[in-house]
């Protein structure tokens, strides 16, 4: 029987970049996908600066996936159009399935890090360490040292090895099409976000592609399904996009961080361990992170005789992303309890503006609470 170091199932951007950061450490990885790859994925369809900087940093060529970087914001409350110019850039636009294809083939090599898609999974044997699964109608069973679930929000798999840190659910929603005469004027380098006075915590996007547009809405507040219908209906109205092309929705898991996402030599990582943004859903730089932080307990776990990996990577992902995470949270709470004063404050203010922009940049966090007074004193003052 064949064995793998680690064997990964999942290759979106958590599984992925995982697998790459191991073979430069020359780990041998199988790296599991049920879907054809490229896939189609519900998505925005954007990296922010901070998810895009780490790419950069490894020197990967992300900028051949990029269709143009935006350096705009463009907010509407009801009928208020509001257009922000931090004059740095935000966010790069790209489609999702350009970028998971990117982050497959600077992992895959066939030599250290071996790619099968349109696999089903059919057993994973905990006890022997083994996996089995189907491709091609065949079955086959491999050994692994180390397991990594980088399923997304399969919770049947995380159910299958006992890991199931999933607190709640948000929801996003994606559309691809044109621009529509609306927004065309903003179209070459602006990002919108909008809310609607008949739906409170509800937010709709609009990223900006080459040609095309990437449009739906967000909500962490407890999705009703007619809520989204009535205002999806309404947002295509106010933009004129065509509405015979159908949104695709997608769960967003948020951890509960008094559940484990590790148990002896099995890892979960990206969605699978609920490692998204609360605040603005967004899960791309979190599976970055992740997958520096798996691949640094992954190679103690190899080098070190009876490293606990399974509690030191859980004792890092907390300290490292907890804090983070948790004034995420706040901050989600701040916008469903006063969502219109939030929106005002966050886009039609200078500083709560500064605020916002350097979020999205990376440059200042979520619970770096001293610097966000800071930042907001200084733009009063």
């Amino acid at each position: 029987m064949v064995k793998y170091n680690v064997i990964i199932v999942g290759a979106g951007p958590a599984g992925s970049y995982l697998a790459y950061k191991l073979k430069t450490k020359g780990i041998n990885v199988l790296l599991l996908e049920k879907q054809k790859f490229p896939r189609y994925k519900a998505c925005a369809g954007g990296l922010s600066k901070k998810a895009y900087d780490i790419l950069y940093s490894d020197n990967i060529n992300v900028t051949k996936i990029v269709e143009k970087s935006v350096s705009k914001g463009l907010y509407v409350r009801d009928n208020k159009f509001t257009v922000t110019e931090p004059k740095k850039e935000l966010i790069y636009m790209t489609y999702r399935s350009k970028l998971d294809n990117l982050l497959v083939e600077i992992a895959v090599d066939d030599k250290t890090v071996f790619f099968k898609d349109k696999v089903s999974i059919k057993k994973i044997d905990r006890k022997d360490n083994t996996i089995a699964y189907i491709e091609k109608r065949k079955s086959h069973e491999v050994k692994y040292d180390v397991l990594v679930g980088a399923w997304g929000t399969n919770i049947k798999f995380n159910k299958l090895i006992d890991l199931n840190p999933i607190w709640r659910y948000s929801v996003s929603s994606s559309w691809e099409g044109p621009p529509g005469p609306r927004y065309k004027k903003y179209f070459e380098d602006h990002v919108l976000s909008q809310i609607m006075k008949k739906y409170p915590a509800h937010v709709g996007y609009i990223f900006p592609k080459s040609e095309l547009i990437t449009a739906g809405l967000f909500t962490s507040k407890n999705p009703d399904p007619k809520i989204l219908k009535d205002m999806w209906k309404d947002f295509v109205k106010f933009w004129k996009l065509d509405n015979k092309i159908k949104p695709k929705y997608a769960w967003i898991p948020i951890r509960d961080f008094k559940k484990p996402i590790a148990n002896n030599n099995m890892l979960l990582v990206g969605d699978a361990a609920g490692l998204t943004d609360p605040f603005v859903g967004e899960g791309i730089y979190y599976a970055f992170i992740n997958g520096m932080i798996a691949s640094k307990h992954i190679q103690n776990y190899f080098k070190i005789k009876d490293y606990n990996l399974a509690e030191e990577y859980n004792r890092d992902v907390d300290s490292k992303l907890f804090d983070v995470i948790k004034w995420a949270k706040v901050y989600e709470s701040m916008f469903h309890y006063m969502p219109n004063f939030s929106f005002w404050l966050g886009s039609e203010t200078s500083f709560g503006n500064k605020i916002v922009t350097s979020l999205i940049t990376g440059e200042i966090k979520y619970n770096e609470i001293k610097k966000v007074i800071k930042l907001a004193n200084n733009r009063i003052f």
